[in-house]
């Protein structure tokens, strides 16, 4: 392996993580700060390799040597991102050097992944009539429709933000939204409810008074024909949860956008728990609905509420499911 060929390497990594960062929603001020302060640290791993005669196979010991390189106390993270950072580098590279070795994180999590918040239906609507009273008409209708679409479909603020007027189709049967090359690389159609379209429609034509004639791509768009940028829409929403009341209990993440999708999946995952349905044959529909890539990345949802895990312990307990007896679940409509 010579320096031009592992500096190859180098610059496909960063490409990669460059365009994988762009796609993202949240591509703002720290994360362009943060990945270039990686590409400072991989340059600096290439140039110590260099200065050392270009050492190959790379040994784990020599990536750990530079990773405790001017290591100090009062920097506890500081080795850890080092580390971190080289190991994901090394990684890719082995996919085409066998030889290449790995170090091992040393380090352990620091905290352990807190439920997200589930919102209730009585907090979804509180949310959007808080948003609707916004002194700017347009502003208002476009933050309760986002809501409401969030709410109702479980798709990802990033998808949403990135709709435009052709990938929301009221006229095919039935009407959906297409979510194109989303996470994953994936695309899939989002079948939205008779309510959803009716209150979509209406959004299309305070658009349309809003614009006055103009043109705009995004289906999300502010007066000026730009699509909504997250950041400050972050920031609505935390006034809007502020104006409205809602705060999560201790020791709960507190309340985002991107609840509005584990809101959406505990809904239904709860509501075939008290109708009875086999929720192991249903999961795979739910995990193509929700954009995931496998029906192990929905099971997670599972332990979201006490209601989910009790459900599902009664699953194993049929006497304790003879006692309990059928419940009412929330309405919510997606397709089966």
């Amino acid at each position: 392996m010579t320096f031009e060929a592992l500096s190859q390497h180098l610059e496909a990594f960063l490409a990669l993580k460059q365009a994988r960062a762009k796609r993202s929603p949240y591509f703002e001020g720290d994360q362009r700060r943060r990945l270039r302060y990686e590409e400072a640290l991989l340059r600096s791993f290439l140039e110590r390799w260099r200065l050392h005669g270009c050492p190959w196979p790379i040994r784990a010991e020599f990536a750990m040597g530079w990773v405790m390189d001017g290591s100090m106390l009062n920097r506890p993270y500081r080795d850890e991102h080092r580390l971190l950072t080289i190991r994901a580098f090394l990684l890719q590279v082995r996919t085409f050097e066998e030889q290449t070795g790995i170090p091992q994180s040393q380090f352990r999590r620091r905290y352990k992944r807190r439920a997200s918040y589930i919102f209730s239906d009585r907090e979804i609507q509180q949310l959007m009539e808080a948003a609707a009273r916004n002194r700017l008409r347009f502003r208002a209708a476009t933050v309760s429709t986002l809501i409401g679409l969030l709410a109702s479909t479980g798709i990802r603020i990033g998808e949403a933000l990135r709709l435009t007027m052709a990938d929301v189709r009221f006229d095919a049967k039935p009407s959906h939204l297409y979510i194109h090359e989303t996470k994953f690389g994936k695309s899939r159609n989002v079948v939205l409810h008779t309510s959803t379209v009716e209150h979509l429609r209406h959004y299309i034509d305070e658009r349309a008074t809003a614009l006055r004639g103009r043109s705009a791509e995004p289906f999300f768009t502010n007066t000026i024909c730009r699509p909504l940028i997250y950041n400050p829409l972050r920031y609505t929403f935390r006034q809007l949860l502020k104006q409205v009341g809602i705060a999560p209990p201790a020791n709960q993440r507190r309340p985002t956008l991107h609840c509005f999708r584990h809101t959406f999946a505990v809904k239904r995952l709860t509501l075939w728990q008290h109708e009875g349905t086999d929720i192991r044959r249903q999961l795979p529909w739910l995990s193509v609905y929700l954009g995931h890539q496998g029906p192990e990345s929905t099971y997670w949802y599972l332990s979201a509420t006490p209601d989910l895990l009790r459900d599902a312990g009664a699953l194993f307990d049929p006497e304790q499911m003879r006692r309990g007896g059928r419940r009412e679940g929330p309405s919510i409509s997606i397709p089966r």
